[in-house]
């Protein structure tokens, strides 16, 4: 690992460029008084484009309901070239943003990996938290399920984590699931969790591929804020998973009336 641009603090060094073999991390603005203004390291939340866009929702509803500061962003030669932007400002792709008043990290990456990419970006970010004496690092992941329907009954939430913050994620009504294999950028991430001093968990819930699940995104966000002591409302997300289920309903509806009516006359004939 190649550490460059040091300003040194007694504790901490601070680093403007944290560098892994293909990727890096850029702090463009941070200090490191930020991390000692508490008694204990930042949280360290991580949310990745997936199935039901659950990482994602999640990340950019705490960005904004903690008002939260952008302090950096990752960059990696396998990350795809795209870039964003909202309301005509470009923006990272891959993003770091820091909440001084609730000490939270969140990253955020909102485009997919690269096939092969996991490994250095995870190492660099996780070698990143290392270096700054964070502890816990939760990722996001839905569980992809075609058969999953968003309905009045509120999904589970499911998390596993290592053995030393285990009991205390698995609270709120939080349902250890007793076996199961994770893949993508996430299971890389906790498995740079696993080779260091970093309490890696993850917190899931079904989702089907062909759509957003802001609930089941609401739900995890509930359990991580009453676990981890910090506010957040969920009216908004909840309000779009009403809005998806209603499109969806409609959508079926129209299907089935499709359906009854047996199968359309050729385009010719629509108009005799």
């Amino acid at each position: 690992m190649t550490e460059k641009n040091e300003q040194i603090d007694e504790d901490i060094k601070c680093l403007a460029k944290f560098e892994g073999k293909n990727s890096r991390v850029v702090i463009t603005d941070f200090d490191c008084a930020l991390f000692k203004a508490h008694d204990n390291p930042p949280l360290f939340i991580i949310g990745f484009t997936g199935v039901g866009l659950v990482g994602t929702i999640v990340s950019n509803e705490l960005i904004e309901q903690l008002k939260m500061k952008q302090i950096g962003y990752v960059l990696s030669e396998d990350l795809p070239p795209i870039t964003l932007f909202y309301e005509g400002i470009l923006q990272h792709p891959f993003r770091i943003y820091y909440s001084k008043e609730y000490n939270i990290i969140v990253s955020i990456c909102e485009v997919p990996f690269n096939p092969g990419s996991y490994i250095d970006l995870s190492r660099t970010l996780m070698d990143w938290a290392l270096h700054h004496k964070i502890q816990d690092v939760i990722c996001l992941q839905g569980m992809a399920d075609e058969s999953y329907q968003l309905s009045d009954k509120k999904p589970p939430v499911y998390a596993a984590a290592e053995k030393e913050i285990l009991d205390k994620i698995l609270t709120q009504g939080v349902i250890r699931p007793p076996s199961g294999v994770l893949l993508g950028a996430e299971a890389a991430m906790l498995n740079e969790c696993l080779n260091n001093q970093l309490n890696g968990a993850v917190f899931l819930t079904p989702a089907n591929p062909k759509y957003p699940n802001p609930e089941g995104a609401a739900l995890i966000l509930n359990k991580i804020s009453e676990i981890y002591k910090f506010p957040i409302k969920l009216d908004t997300l909840l309000k779009q998973s009403d809005e998806i289920k209603q499109k969806l309903s409609e959508l079926l509806q129209r299907t089935t009336e499709m359906h009854s009516q047996g199968p359309l006359k050729p385009f010719r004939d629509l108009y005799s």
